[in-house]
């Protein structure tokens, strides 16, 4: 193992997401060195000028900062639209990748960099499905590896958001690929975690099924999409995955998983605590909720740029994989659809969902 050798990374993309990567890379990592950052805009590249290490580059152009940044790897944070241009770019100019997910908003373009990733064996890329970097998921997955809970036949999974009235997420859905796409993505990597074998047949998934309303913003019905998503996934072996993905969450960031085995049951983040301060006033006892998804998964991502780090470093298989991110992208892909058209959408033999 080399102890002295650190990677050194750019961030492409220092937004909300990307500025907390900038900031765990800096100062969370310790064998990583952030010497670069690039973002077209000028007020984030003042934030990391106000906030990141001295000494680290500044660049506007993604181009440039591949060439001349002096970097071994990127961590890529951009809109949503541009991570399978800058994937491909990166890997094109030698560099190991961590993506945010998901890989994009299609599925032709997310095949495109898996494609590219074959014809860079040497390279690591990986997708940054926080939840597998979580203690408490670790810990659901080591008890099914263990037998704890028998076999697990059932996910009841939910990504809900704390409601914005700011209507932020109501200019983004356009380019976010939809509500299962960009907030789903996560439930159904879990899904397909823990409830599909380590080396999952092609034909993983047989039908889903999903519905949707908007019970706060029907401005959201001319880009197709909606504030409220429920999902069905019936897999090949038999396993199911129930998801509801909300933007409209009134006490904060509600994120919870509950896994049924034929010996037991498993429940993550049941109650969405902040912290362990419990209150007591006049309006009873309660706790404070997570505000947003950072704060619940704050640990989750420096595990994840920590465990990526390593396996560059050590050589090390990767935890998750861009082929991984695919197929769940494929579900995510199938939900929509079957929303859109109020009919179940079909996986063939070969893994594929049947879209017109």
């Amino acid at each position: 193992m080399s102890l002295q050798r650190k990677l050194k990374y750019a961030v492409l993309g220092i937004g909300r997401m990307g500025a907390r990567h900038a900031q765990n890379l800096a100062f969370r990592t310790p064998r990583a060195e952030l010497v670069a950052v690039c973002d077209p805009r000028q007020s984030s590249l003042k934030w990391a000028n106000d906030n990141l290490p001295m000494g680290t580059k500044t660049f506007e152009d993604s181009d440039q900062c591949l060439g001349e940044g002096g970097i071994d790897a990127v961590l890529i944070a951009s809109e949503t639209g541009l991570h399978a241009k800058l994937a491909i770019d990166s890997m094109r100019a030698g560099k190991h990748v961590l993506l945010e997910k998901p890989i994009s908003i299609d599925l032709e373009t997310s095949r495109q960099v898996v494609e590219e990733t074959k014809k860079c064996p040497d390279l690591k890329v990986m997708v940054g499905f926080s939840r597998r970097f979580d203690e408490s998921y670790r810990e659901v997955k080591n008890m099914i590896d263990a037998g704890k809970l028998g076999k697990p036949h059932l996910i009841k999974s939910a990504t809900n958001d704390q409601h914005d009235p700011s209507g932020f997420f109501v200019k983004y859905a356009a380019a976010s690929g939809g509500i299962f796409i960009d907030c789903g993505i996560h439930d159904i990597d879990l899904a397909r975690w823990l409830l599909l074998p380590s080396t999952p047949s092609p034909k993983q998934v047989r039908r889903v099924f999903a519905l949707g309303h908007n019970i706060q913003h029907p401005e959201l019905e001319k880009d197709n999409d909606v504030d409220n998503g429920v999902g069905v996934v019936e897999f090949e072996n038999g396993g199911i995955l129930v998801v509801h993905c909300s933007r409209t969450m009134k006490h904060g960031h509600d994120c919870f998983t509950e896994v049924f085995g034929t010996e037991g049951k498993a429940i993550v983040n049941g109650n969405p605590q902040l912290n362990r301060v419990e209150i007591r006033d006049q309006y009873g006892v309660r706790t404070e909720s997570t505000p947003t998804y950072y704060e619940r998964f704050r640990e989750a991502f420096v595990n994840e740029v920590n465990e990526f780090t390593d396996v560059v470093l050590d050589d090390k298989p990767l935890p998750v994989s861009c082929v991984d991110a695919l197929e769940a992208a494929k579900i995510a892909a199938a939900l929509t659809q079957s929303f859109k058209s109020g009919n179940p959408v079909y996986f063939d033999n070969e893994g594929e969902p049947i879209l017109p």
